[in-house]
């Protein structure tokens, strides 16, 4: 009896939540999809004119922004990602701006009066870059799967994080991306096959194309082809879907529409060789498709009021300043720009560090005199000190050395000095 009661009751344990380091992780994970999300809207919400931004000018919703948004995706992440004791990640990512520019000029063709300079975006750009800011916690209760999923993709890359990204999104909305993902997946897939090479010269689509029958035949194949695991819901609310060709049955249906072309030029031997040529038994394309904007819910405007008013100072932010002169032992003008950017920048970090540990918390403690005492806040403090972000790195007026502005918002070391739960 006993040893059955034990079984019971290890049958009604609940399952243990994710470790430490998984709970970093999500943290770790949700801050980038914050940040990229937040990259996506400032380069969407820059101006091409007076009254028209880069989102309204290629569409939203459409496949210009799907490829907008896929390319923003691969914005470098700078530093190390900041946790906090209190599980709140922070990620910073960021993207050369002349490369946002010229994606945008690919997309999209500027109108009269319309430069497509992007000033916007040159204007809150750092040395060439434009940065975004991103906060995160970890997942709820996430799965076994959900953990081992987010753990197999690179900390570069973007992963799945379904609902993050599309809790304002109607089910019929979901379904609308993913319908609309998959229609682009097979004619991605068509497209791909067309391309492909059948001899030095030749073509998949040489092959097919020209008469309405074997056209036919082709798409009824490309259509009838299976779609490659489940869609994936992408944090930055793009629906994607995989479609696989096996090359076994593209050489079939290669041969069937040889058959009724009575073309005689590809014999069956030339036909098999194309799995040697491909070196892969299987090929995958990929669609992509968005909701329609219909079908997003807008934002909550509600605000969340805290629980005590916040302090004066909890909203105000940092700013420091640091020069430094070049060096007139650097070998070249660029190492003289380097040295005297990263001394200007540790100044300026000095000063910045000196004006918050000047901070009065609760009580009339400074913050000095709390990080003294208490090690968690100091490991906290350290860590927001980290997240000082660059606001003016140029040269000085006189043209003899660098200055660089540093700027601080307060609201997160207010919250790190809430009491601990």
């Amino acid at each position: 009896m006993a040893a059955s009661c034990a079984a019971c009751g290890a049958t009604l344990a609940k399952p243990a939540g994710p470790t430490a380091d998984q709970a970093r992780m999500l943290a770790i994970r949700a801050a980038q999809v914050d940040a990229v999300n937040r990259l996506i809207e400032t380069v969407l919400a820059a101006r091409v004119s007076a009254v028209k931004t880069v989102g309204r000018a290629i569409g939203p919703g459409s496949d210009k922004e799907i490829a907008l948004r896929v390319f923003l995706r691969a914005a470098r992440r700078v530093g190390e990602p900041r946790v906090y004791s209190d599980g709140v990640a922070e990620v910073d990512v960021e993207v050369p701006v002349a490369a946002v520019v010229r994606r945008v000029a690919e997309l999209y063709t500027p109108g009269q009066h319309e430069t497509g300079e992007l000033a916007d975006l040159r204007y809150v750009a750092v040395d060439g870059y434009v940065r975004a800011g991103g906060r995160g916690r970890p997942l709820r209760d996430p799965s076994a799967e959900v953990l081992e999923r987010l753990e197999s993709v690179p900390l570069e890359e973007m992963p799945e994080m379904f609902p993050s990204g599309w809790r304002r999104v109607t089910a019929t909305g979901r379904v609308e991306a993913i319908r609309a993902a998959r229609i682009q997946a097979y004619a991605a897939m068509a497209e791909l096959l067309k391309a492909v090479y059948l001899g030095p010269t030749e073509r998949i689509g040489s092959l097919v194309d020209g008469l309405s029958a074997s056209e036919a035949m082709f798409d009824g194949f490309v259509r009838s082809l299976p779609v490659a695991g489940p869609p994936r819901m992408m944090p930055d609310r793009v629906a994607e879907v995989d479609v696989a060709a096996m090359t076994a049955d593209l050489i079939r249906v290669l041969k069937d529409i040889r058959t009724l072309r009575g073309d005689e030029a590809w014999t069956d031997e030339q036909l098999d060789r194309l799995s040697i040529r491909l070196k892969e038994p299987r090929l995958t394309a990929t669609g992509r498709g968005m909701p329609p904007a219909s079908e997003i819910r807008p934002a909550d405007a509600t605000v969340t009021r805290p629980k005590a008013p916040l302090p004066d100072w909890a909203a105000e932010t940092v700013e420091a300043q640091g020069e430094a002169p070049f060096s007139p032992d650097a070998k070249d003008r660029e190492e003289a720009r380097v040295l005297a950017a990263r001394s200007a920048k540790a100044r300026a970090l000095a000063a910045a560090e000196k004006k918050v540990d000047a901070v009065t918390l609760a009580a009339g403690v400074t913050v000095r005199q709390r990080a003294a005492k208490d090690s968690r806040f100091r490991r906290d403090l350290k860590t927001f000190l980290s997240s000082v972000r660059v606001a003016v790195s140029r040269p000085t007026e006189d043209g003899k050395g660098w200055e660089v502005r540093l700027r601080l918002p307060l609201l997160r070391l207010y919250e790190c000095s809430l009491p601990h739960d």
